[in-house]
């Protein structure tokens, strides 16, 4: 009872600190609460998007790696006839440009196109009708569309028509119903609903039997796995393509995206509880050096060591208790404020508490409050009855011991995450017996980077901001004091008197500055890596075409005026299995699992692609040496089952030319290619991205290699060619080309695209994305400010005394004033030094991770720009803070601030 009173008496009597301390806690808190339920959020939009739209079904077949092949639609009449089955539907999916009713194409991009086989398909009956309703019939002209559709592309409602433009006609469709669909995924891309036949008749006349993707719902109390197990040997017979997956393989490929998100908002949340406990650290610091004399006195009178621990602890568990209660609650109140800036986000969920980002950022915040009291508590019970009585105690001859021995085991815990990355670790996984000791030891780098690494860094630097802020005031405070016009005397020793509150201070500064720097040379390093190749095709072209273009049709593209018909390259695309075994981390492929194989004629190939040829040790060969490897390269090629791999994938597997690489192929099994050369080239993972091909590919692709058309119909069975690369006749008006590709072929789903306008718009928008993520370390900063403002005040509060006697000898307020500023100054400048240096640890351990990880290892580019921004952030900050101590001392008349000062003392 009595602890508990002189807990709340000390917090009381310190109401300004308390309040910013609390503030910082709750802010803190609110970040976690609010971004992790933003997550939560997103999360339930997406699961109630793919229940709407990917219907509510157990069970789903495509042809596996290539939905423009098609499924033959005999097999829903036999898996229909299963007794496992309640129903089963096909449906056909297709990209297509709309054309509005007056036969003008509609603006914005394509629409997807859906055939559904009413009245049987009865999962799109669970979306929300804005107006009409749905079709019965598998035939008719008619069409259910969103109502972004309806109200900015196609510009119609209930009775209007519009058109699908056709290889040698269009289809004409009336507007029977609109469909809600989530606002923003709407405006990425608009869907039109038609019957099944009508669709299989217009796109594909020659076959029109045929579905994109096959969905089962299963009767109640089947066994979805052995379902599943039992089809899997009859779809083999019937075609090895086919693939079936149960409704949770689809939840876990969802969770797997989404896991990345997941540990970015829990990792944001953690920064800024770090800053926040680092706040915590100095004011509990503060209040035991203030305090001396008070905890000497109950030493004296008989408390134990124990209870004056306790003391320090309960006040840090009082603060975060108090900041998590305000938090959560503020938390939320930054979500609604979102969910009326962003409606279209939250149109068909609101918003959705995260529980698990509340029990994080509460459990997090306690605990952050216990191990930031830690350091004061033990430095309270220390505190010596006798000597702490002295009214003028100096310190004492050994005051840098600590900083000292704080500094040796901060550069151990630093040293934890450059010996994880630069260190043996694949030796040491082969010592411990691991069957692969790369890929276990990029497990223990990745891992170990997260769990050990990261808050060795951290918490490795704030225990060297006591050195620093010793080495700091002493170096720089002559320069400060010549800058603000006094004398260093008054400056000297003035961090260094509370050195732990101005180290926790700092620290807090600390981390926002050393996340931004991170963040930004990390990314800008990735976008100045990637560059285009003097020599690339002027233009890729993407069929969207149901089971792609056949030769007949390919001539004709090639036709068109302004196309160099003999410079004109088709590109068949499918996907490979790699029989070894790697790991999916966080909802990104870094290790993928299986391979993007792109067939090409090989010469035609190597005379439009700028392919740079690698040495053995992934170096740029001479010209000379590049005409010797490509030369190599084609003649394996045309031997058969040969590939050329990117220099990315030759990092990430140790390979070397000569090497074999199976490959899981479609029709002949496992099968070893020979790597037949090593290249350089952004332009394949360019016409991957732009063209959205992940679409066609059930697994993840992290690599892509070249192989011979031929390879990839004997092996692959590619007999559809839905890309193509092709140069440009001189003179000719891109623009032009690219509206006559649209308009002449447009009937098939062509989009064509200029590689260099890609860049520009990769550039543009890894740039915004950088300062979105980028605000994560200003919340970080603007946690760490509070803790600015109160080491100043508290700074300020524990000299009035000093003050009123200088003001009393002839100090003048304007130097005073002066005085707590080139203070905060010192402040600032120990923030940014340790900043600097963190942030820069963590930016060459980033990219030696990227570099194990996924082969990507671009030279650092440092964003100037950024880095001052940030460090002008985080030195106004601490002058800001600054200003309304300084200016309130000043104002005070030197008799108040003798008085004030003795009583505080």
């Amino acid at each position: 009872m009595a602890l508990r009173r002189l807990i709340f008496a000390e917090l009381r009597g310190r109401k300004v600190r308390t309040g910013l301390t609390v503030a910082a806690v709750a802010l803190a808190v609110s970040l976690v609460v609010s971004v992790t339920s933003g997550y939560t959020t997103v999360r339930a939009v997406a699961e109630r998007f793919m229940v709407q739209y990917m219907g509510a079904v157990d069970a789903t077949i495509v042809r596996e790696n290539d939905v423009l092949g098609g499924v033959d639609q005999r097999l829903v009449d036999q898996i229909a006839e299963d007794p496992d089955v309640e129903y089963v539907t096909g449906r056909l999916e297709m990209t297509s440009k709309l054309l509005r009713s007056d036969g003008q194409p509609a603006a914005g991009h394509a629409a997807m196109v859906v055939g559904i086989d009413r009245p049987r398909d009865r999962g799109v009956e669970m979306m929300r009708m804005h107006a009409g309703k749905w079709f019965d019939a598998a035939d008719g002209n008619v069409a259910v569309i969103d109502q972004v559709a309806a109200e900015t592309t196609l510009e119609t409602g209930l009775g209007g028509t519009f058109f699908i433009p056709g290889v040698k006609d269009r289809l004409k469709l009336t507007v029977v119903g609109i469909a809600h669909k989530p606002a923003i995924m709407a405006r990425h891309i608009q869907t039109v609903y038609v019957p099944l036949k009508t669709l299989q008749r217009f796109a594909m006349p020659d076959d029109p039997a045929r579905v994109s993707t096959i969905l089962i719902q299963l009767n109640d109390g089947v066994d979805a796995r052995r379902f599943a197990d039992r089809w899997i040997a009859r779809l083999g017979k019937i075609d090895p393509g086919l693939k079936i997956r149960l409704a949770s393989d689809n939840r876990r490929e969802m969770d797997r995206n989404l896991q990345g998100v997941q540990v970015l908002t829990y990792l944001g949340g953690a920064v800024t509880m770090l800053a926040a406990a680092f706040i915590i650290l100095s004011t509990l610091s503060m209040g035991v050096a203030e305090r001396t004399r008070t905890l000497a006195m109950l030493r004296a009178v008989g408390a134990q060591k124990r209870q004056i621990g306790l003391l320090v602890v309960g006040e840090g568990l009082a603060l975060a208790t108090a900041g998590v209660l305000i938090g959560i609650p503020l938390g939320w109140v930054w979500m609604k404020l979102l969910t009326w800036r962003f409606t279209d986000l939250f149109d068909t969920t609101g918003v959705v508490l995260s529980a698990g980002g509340v029990l994080f950022g509460s459990v997090g915040s306690i605990l952050s409050a216990l191990a930031a009291s830690f350091l004061p508590a033990w430095g309270a019970m220390r505190v010596d009855p006798l000597a702490a009585m002295s009214p003028l105690a100096s310190p004492t001859a050994n005051s840098m011991r600590t900083p000292l021995w704080c500094a040796a085991g901060g550069l151990l815990l630093i040293a934890i995450d450059p010996l994880l990355m630069y260190g043996p670790i694949e030796s040491l996984a082969a010592a411990l017996g691991a069957a692969d000791p790369l890929a276990t030891g990029r497990d223990l780098q990745f891992y170990g980077h997260f769990l050990l690494g990261l808050p060795g860094v951290m918490i490795g630097f704030f225990l060297l901001a006591p050195l620093v802020v010793w080495g700091v005031e002493r170096l720089l405070g002559p320069l400060v004091a010549l800058m603000f016009g006094i004398r260093f005397a008054l400056l000297r020793q003035q961090l260094s008197t509370g050195i732990w509150r101005a180290a926790g201070t700092s620290a807090a500064l600390m981390v926002g500055l050393a996340i931004l720097v991170v963040m930004q040379v990390q990314g800008r390093s990735a976008l100045d890596g990637w560059r285009l190749p003097d020599k690339f095709p002027d233009i890729f072209i993407w069929a969207q075409k149901p089971g792609g273009l056949s030769p007949a049709e390919q001539l004709q593209v090639a036709a068109i005026p302004g196309i160099k018909s003999d410079e004109f390259l088709p590109i068949a695309i499918t996907s490979a299995d790699l029989r070894i075994r790697m790991l999916g981390v966080v909802g990104v492929a870094m290790f993928p699992d299986a391979t993007m194989f792109l067939g090409v004629e090989p010469e035609l190939a190597l005379k439009m692609m700028q392919l740079e040829f690698r040495d053995e040790a992934g170096r740029p060969a001479s010209p000379p040496e590049q005409q010797r490897l490509a030369q190599q390269a084609i003649a394996m090629l045309k031997r058969g089952r040969a590939i050329i791999v990117t220099d990315e994938y030759r990092q990430l597997r140790g390979i070397k030319i000569g090497d074999k690489i199976p490959l899981a192929t479609r029709n002949h099994g496992e099968q070893d290619y020979t790597v037949a050369g090593v290249v350089w080239s952004p332009g394949i993972d360019v016409m991957v991205s732009m063209f959205d091909m992940g679409r066609q590919f059930e697994q993840r692709t992290a690599t892509s290699v070249f192989g011979t058309m031929e390879d990839a119909r004997q092996d692959f069975g590619v007999e559809s060619v839905g890309l193509f690369a092709a140069n440009l006749e001189p003179g000719v008006d891109r623009e032009t080309l690219v509206g006559r590709i649209k308009t002449v072929v447009g009937a098939w789903g062509l989009y064509a695209g200029d590689v260099r306008e890609i860049k520009h718009k990769i550039q543009q928008g890894f740039g915004r994305l950088l300062l979105l993520t980028s605000t994560v370390a200003f919340a970080a900063m603007a946690v760490a400010s509070l803790g600015v403002a109160n080491t100043i005040m508290a700074s300020v509060r524990t000299r009035r005394w000093q003050f009123g006697v200088l003001r009393s000898v002839g100090i003048t307020r304007g130097q005073l004033l002066r005085l707590v500023l080139a203070e905060a100054v010192l402040l600032g400048a120990v923030a940014i030094v340790l900043g600097l240096a963190c942030g820069a640890e963590l930016a060459i351990d980033a990219k030696a991770l990227s570099r194990h990880i996924i082969g990507y290892d671009p030279p650092i580019s440092i964003p100037w720009g950024i880095v001052w921004i940030g460090t002008g952030i985080v030195m106004a900050i601490s002058l800001l803070a600054s200003l309304w101590p300084a200016a309130s001392v000043a104002r005070c008349e030197p008799l108040k601030l003798l008085q004030a000062g003795r009583a505080a003392g």
